[in-house]
């Protein structure tokens, strides 16, 4: 499959009109809570980067972000990511990221940053394990209640990613390799965790914050990521530089 996907900027009204629609089919979103069409035409314009994942005529994936500040240092702050249920674990994401890094460079800026939930044990694995993406900002509730499926009932609590486009690819660690490290543990499918057992997802959601509030304000922050395969993944630590 994923020699037919094409990739590409959103030039189109109706390309962003997908990305509406994608958006509420992949969080299940309320209208208030999706990015519109105007205000994605208007990152695209200035500076943005809004770029899609076509499967012949079928928009299947969409990320966007646009420039930002980190204190002085010009970054692009990356806001959604999303791949419809139908085409994941083909290497969609990893094709968007890999496509939104370029046109980053381009403009002359080597840092990235997104936030994402730190439960979600696939987009850590993309994030950390296969972009080389750290993390060592822990941000509590950030974006309030929300109508998604995959945030109800708990508090929005994210992960700060930074992305230095300019450093070596990341690499998933073994079992093995994470033994004897500083690791948070955290569920393998968070996703079907909530199915089964709704609010066993709130406990995993405190316990987290807490573990890695506590690492971060030690001087630690995640560098890797390991996953079983099975039961549990886990984020891997290392002491911050500087």
């Amino acid at each position: 499959m994923s020699s037919r996907i094409r990739i590409g900027r959103a030039r189109q009204v109706e390309h962003f009109l997908a990305i509406e629609d994608l958006q509420k089919e992949v969080w299940e979103f309320s209208d208030r809570e999706i990015i519109p069409r105007n205000e994605l035409i208007t990152i695209q314009r200035n500076g943005g980067v809004v770029l899609c994942a076509w499967d012949g005529p079928e928009m299947v994936g969409f990320v966007f972000g646009f420039v930002g500040l980190d204190g002085r240092r010009l970054q692009h702050a990356s806001r959604m990511l999303a791949v419809r249920a139908s085409h994941r674990v083909h290497g969609i994401g990893r094709r968007l990221k890999a496509a939104q890094r370029r046109a980053v460079l381009a403009q002359g800026i080597s840092l990235m940053t997104w936030t994402f939930d730190p439960l979600q044990s696939r987009n850590a694995h993309l994030n950390i394990a296969v972009l080389g993406g750290t993390a060592h900002e822990y941000l509590v509730d950030v974006y309030g209640p929300s109508t998604s499926v995959l945030n109800r009932g708990v508090p929005t609590d994210r992960l700060l990613l930074r992305w230095d486009l300019k450093s070596p690819r990341g690499r998933a660690l073994s079992p093995d390799e994470a033994a004897g490290r500083r690791t948070v543990a955290i569920p393998r499918d968070v996703n079907a965790l909530r199915e089964a057992d709704p609010g066993r997802v709130l406990v995993e959601r405190l316990r987290v914050r807490r573990e890695l509030q506590r690492a971060f304000r030690s001087g630690w922050g995640i560098v890797g990521f390991s996953s079983d395969g099975a039961s549990e993944s886990r984020y891997v630590l290392g002491r911050r530089r500087g």
